[in-house]
């Protein structure tokens, strides 16, 4: 074939490509900014929200802040920061994400540290400026993340006569923040692992 058959040809398939009206070449509902994530991780992340007011939210891009695994299509990332309010319930559906590795839920949300041990792939949490209270108790389940590398708790309403020795147990931590809580008493010698 010469190479003007060759153009001819290709510029022929271009063409056909760009406007058959066949559903083979075009994209029924897409979903922009989540292409990577399969449509139950979407519904799950819209049950999600739907829990929560969401008023202060950019409901320009619903899924602003929400990222998927290309490969797995799994919710793998969730940062809503200065959008939800509510209560974070223990039975939440954010709990269903089994793949996420960084959580930051800097909000105006409320209750008692939430219930998270089926995130157990988690390798950042950020729950700042929350109203969350009442105290870390050892049996805690932060304490069974040990992936998690950063935890930020800093700015809700937690008290403890003293911190968990438990927080020792997290062996990859690399950063903890605490601050603006009502925690007193000494650090545990268990931090220095």
């Amino acid at each position: 074939m010469s190479e003007s058959h060759l153009r001819l040809y290709f510029v022929s398939l271009l063409l056909l490509c760009c406007f058959s009206p066949s559903s083979f070449f075009t994209l029924e509902n897409p979903v922009v900014g989540l292409v990577a994530c399969r449509p139950h991780q979407i519904r799950a992340f819209m049950q999600f929200k739907n829990e929560f007011d969401t008023r202060r939210c950019n409901h320009s891009d619903d899924f602003n802040g929400v990222w998927c695994d290309n490969s797995t299509g799994a919710v793998t990332k969730l940062q809503l920061r200065a959008c939800l309010s509510g209560t974070l319930k223990p039975n939440s559906s954010l709990f269903g994400f089994h793949q996420l590795r960084y959580v930051d839920l800097n909000n105006e949300l409320t209750g008692s540290f939430p219930l998270v041990r089926n995130l157990r792939m988690l390798t950042a949490l950020a729950l700042t400026q929350n109203h969350f209270s009442g105290t870390l108790s050892p049996n805690c389940s932060l304490f069974g993340f040990h992936q998690l590398r950063y935890l930020d708790l800093s700015e809700n309403n937690f008290t403890s006569l003293s911190l968990p020795s438990e927080f020792g147990n997290l062996n990859k931590l690399e950063v903890l923040s605490l601050s603006s809580n009502g925690f007193i008493g000494q650090v545990p010698s268990s931090f220095s692992n």
